[in-house]
């Protein structure tokens, strides 16, 4: 839990000291001169929140009782026990500091269920068709798509682009049912890139995610139940099998994730086997909770708003965290006012997404491991970004995190 007063005031970089709260500092400039992918370049224009008028993800409220589809949908979870783990990276791991990667953090968990696959367009599709939502790329016209996936007449038509990071291109039309623009769809003659019901619902706004799993009486997971997920009870990996990125059979290594291959961004030589998004149950399970494409494909919101710093209290010092689930605006307010944080251009703070995604490549992006993290505003959107839901446990009592082991520290 977050405290306005803290004992410790744990960054992702070097230290600076003589505060009232120590801190172990971002804005040290340790990601200078790093290349980056542009995944968290990619916020809507205040102008085009006006335009969108709100969300109607308000809308959808959580059920008493599920419809078939809903209910369906909920059937392929996985149980995750309660247990402890560290959350974070260490210190002298931390890959891009600003981001808030470190430090690692002791955690408790309670138990809970996590879909084994990314959310399907086929499944987004039922919730449509039963509720009839529209998603905030349908109403304000657009969404990012990296220029080497559209074709030539829907690249031509576009005049705008993002100055830092170029190949992400606003495309007018571009949204789940049409993911590459006006010309493009999910099967057929207008799918350039084979039949794609089975693969994750994608131009997804957290907006529309929440909205989705509220269908379904479940939430987004907090970022600490994404990251206890993926770790899959190992402890301080890369990866959630471990810390090699491939598997090692006889003298062929074998890709176990859908990430960029080649020269990002001007080509992808595709040796996983994709181009862009993989089916939800590609490359067999990541970990053994038997969870699916938790790193690689495409980008997973969590419920959490996004800091790049992280609070220990007297408490939590001694107990470590248990079931964290991140600042509330207000708390954004005070670290904002220190100077940790800043809102977007149009007044929003950002929430967390984790798990990297097709387009993540090491040379610019490595943020396809565990710790990593990105961030956007709650509308904002792009071909590259999805999610999953997560909902209580079937026994709650037995998942509650005092039930886990003491000496249970994953792997």
């Amino acid at each position: 839990m977050w405290r306005s007063t803290c004992l410790a005031l744990l960054l992702a970089a070097a230290s600076a000291s003589n505060e009232e709260c120590s801190a172990e500092g971002a804005g040290t400039g340790a990601d200078e001169g790093k290349k980056d992918c542009g995944c968290s370049s990619l916020n809507r224009a205040p102008s085009e929140r006006a335009l969108g008028q709100g969300s109607l993800a308000e809308g959808v409220a959580q059920l008493v009782e599920l419809s078939p589809a809903a209910a369906s949908h909920n059937l392929e979870m996985v149980e995750i026990p309660p247990g402890r783990f560290h959350m974070g990276e260490q210190k002298d791991k931390v890959h891009f500091p600003h981001d808030g990667e470190g430090p690692l953090r002791p955690v408790r968990m309670s138990g809970f269920r996590m879909d084994k696959f990314e959310v399907s367009n086929a499944k987004f599709h039922d919730f449509v068709r039963e509720t009839g939502y529209i998603t905030d790329a349908e109403r304000m016209g657009d969404s990012f798509v990296a220029e080497l996936y559209l074709s030539d007449a829907v690249s031509a038509e576009i005049k705008m682009k993002v100055d830092a990071v170029p190949w992400w291109l606003p495309v007018p039309q571009a949204n789940w049912i049409k993911p590459e623009g006006s010309d493009s769809g999910l099967n057929g003659s207008r799918s350039r890139f084979g039949e794609r019901w089975n693969h994750p619902v994608v131009h997804m706004s957290w907006n529309d995610a929440d909205a989705y799993c509220r269908w379904r009486n479940g939430t987004l997971p907090t970022e600490a139940q994404w990251e206890y997920a993926a770790r899959g009870g190992l402890q301080v990996m890369l990866y959630p099998w471990g810390d090699t990125p491939y598997r090692v059979e006889g003298k062929r290594k074998k890709h176990r994730m859908n990430i960029w291959q080649g020269t990002f961004p001007k080509e992808n030589t595709a040796k996983d086997g994709y181009t862009k998004t993989a089916p939800v149950d590609a490359f067999g399970e990541q970990n053994a909770w038997g969870l699916h494409n938790m790193v690689g494909n495409v980008w997973e919101w969590t419920s959490d708003w996004f800091t790049p710093v992280h609070f220990l209290t007297e408490e939590t010092r001694d107990t470590g965290f248990i079931d964290p689930t991140g600042p509330s605006v207000e708390e954004l307010d005070q670290v904002a006012e220190m100077g940790y944080l800043s809102k977007d251009r149009s007044g929003s703070y950002e929430k967390v997404k984790k798990g990297g995604s097709f387009m993540c490549h090491k040379s610019y992006c490595w943020r396809y491991r565990v710790c990593a993290r990105s961030h956007l505003t709650p509308d904002s959107s792009a071909h590259h970004t999805g999610f999953r839901c997560v909902r209580p446990s079937a026994d709650e009592k037995a998942a509650h995190w005092s039930m886990a082991p003491e000496n249970d520290q994953g792997s």
